[in-house]
Formats: C-alpha cells, structure tokens, sequence
C-alpha cells in the first residue's frame, strides 16, 4: 500500500489538476497534485514538499477533506487529500505536462485517475 497525499489548491472558485507526463506511470489522467508520503513524515509536510518538488512553489497545507483507499490492479495506495494554499512561485513543469485551474462542474470533462474522482464528490458538498 502505497501512501499518497493530494493538494486542494483554490483559486476563487476553481481548484488546480495537473495532467501527469508520459514517462509518469498513469501518464495522460489529470491529478490533484501531491505524491507520496516518504516514512516518518506527515503528511502536512509531505504535502508541502511534494508540490514544491514538483512545481517550484511554497504552499501551506490545511484542513483534511478525504481518505480513500483505492486499487489499481498493480498497486494499491491510501490517498489523504488536504486543503492547500499556494503561498508563492510560479508553477513549473517536472512531472507533470499540464495544469489547469477549473470550476468543480468543469472536472467531469477531464480524464481524471480513478482513486482522484473520489475527491470531487466531497468538493461539491
């Protein structure tokens, strides 16, 4: 079980997705942008490393909106989703070949990896 955590980035009313590369495994789907929890760290912290690791920016983590546990046939992860502030930076591209600021209601028009389509139900409440 792998764990993974996720970034709820707000800005106004529409949250960020990022489109993973093609060197990425499910290369193509859009995510909420974060990545695994390494051992002996929160996820918090996790968090915040993560995206600025893939991103270049300094975020500050907030309140925690889901769990979800989800299979993907070849691997399993516990994916903790996390309200998210973007603080500073400007947003570079590492593993991910796309971004995207969008309404809640625009997300069903994007391929989304499956364990992240979980989260929208929890946003639009």
């Amino acid at each position: 079980m792998i764990e993974v955590v996720a970034g709820i980035l707000r800005q106004g009313e529409k949250v960020l997705i990022a489109r993973r590369a093609a060197h990425k495994s499910l290369s193509g789907k859009w995510e909420f942008p974060g990545g695994k929890r390494e051992p002996n760290e929160s996820p918090e912290i996790a968090l915040e490393r993560e995206l600025f690791e893939e991103f270049g920016v300094q975020t500050k983590t907030g309140k925690h909106i889901y769990t979800h546990h989800h299979d993907y046939g070849t691997f399993q992860i516990k994916l903790l989703a996390y309200a998210s502030q973007w603080l500073s930076g400007e947003f570079l591209l590492s593993d991910h070949d796309q971004i995207a600021w969008v309404l809640l209601e625009e997300l069903q028009y994007y391929e989304l990896a499956e364990a992240d389509i979980r989260i929208i139900k929890d946003l639009q409440i």
